[in-house]
């Protein structure tokens, strides 16, 4: 997996977001509400993340965000930098792809947010088009695990942001070996692509990487049971199915408040932290 080259990766992801430029202007607006109405739609692509991604969103509006800059960090197709503009942050798009660039900037125009929102095709390794301290935010949706690849990517990540900004990302979680196997298995069965990049997955090691770099940095894991969500991934329209998800979310409740030391055996985090300044 290491030897994916940025190349192959931009490539895939290009095919991959020019599908949605095909779309009318009035389907790509994003914003708070829509955001928060994808987390609660069986047919959105988000409502399988809804837990780990509500959660993302209540720290990203816990703090005041007008007048804020934001990097929406491996943006894919733009939907949290949006939200951020469309709370008043002065929100920049960065992704590999230049295609999900010239989509999430379409999708600021016909939200009304444009004036709020510049968008970078860049290779995470190389962020020079940014100043040191630049972001008092950075917002990271599944994209670190895909950079963390790429020498250097994470030392640019922190050069970028501001002493006492804060960082919050959405990560898989890499500490329980089953899921990390049943993960291999199923990119196996569904011959998922090696430019879709999914090899890496962060776990702990990572974070203690990290740590020192930021100064301050919480982990709070979700879903254990309920990672069992994925055998179900297209059926969330069946009722059926999203009562067996919300029975495996009960149980993680439970079993997570009785003992909490099996947090670190969940599937999906949410990751805040503080750069020292």
């Amino acid at each position: 997996m290491a030897q994916l080259l940025p190349e192959r990766e931009r490539e895939f992801y290009d095919a991959q977001y020019r599908q949605f430029l095909e779309l009318p202007d009035a389907d790509l607006v994003c914003n708070r509400g829509t955001l928060a109405a994808g987390l609660t739609d069986p047919t959105n692509p988000g409502y399988e993340r809804r837990v780990v991604y509500q959660a993302a969103l209540e720290y990203l509006l816990s703090e005041p965000l007008t007048g804020r800059t934001a990097l929406d960090y491996g943006c894919g197709t733009g939907d949290w930098g949006l939200m951020l503009a469309g709370e008043g942050a002065a929100a920049t798009l960065l992704d590999l792809s230049p295609v999900a660039i010239r989509l999430g900037l379409r999708r600021a125009a016909a939200g009304g947010v444009a004036d709020r929102v510049r968008g970078v095709a860049r290779d995470a390794s190389d962020l020079s088009c940014f100043g040191d301290g630049e972001f008092d935010l950075i917002f990271g949706s599944f994209a670190l695990h895909h950079t963390l690849k790429y020498p250097r990517a994470r030392d640019e990540l922190l050069r970028v942001l501001k002493p006492g900004g804060r960082l919050v990302l959405v990560e898989t979680y890499g500490n329980n070996p089953l899921l990390n196997a049943a993960r291999v298995m199923r990119r196996w069965v569904s011959r998922e692509p090696v430019e879709q990049g999914e090899g890496i997955i962060l776990n702990d090691s990572d974070l203690e990487a990290l740590r020192p770099l930021v100064g301050e940095l919480d982990v709070y894991p979700v879903n254990l049971l309920a990672m069992g969500k994925r055998l179900f991934r297209g059926r969330f329209s069946r009722r059926w199915v999203r009562g067996a998800v919300r029975g495996l979310e009960w149980m993680d409740e439970r079993l997570l408040a009785g003992w909490p030391a099996l947090r670190r055996y969940c599937g999906e985090a949410v990751i805040v932290g503080r750069k020292a300044g």
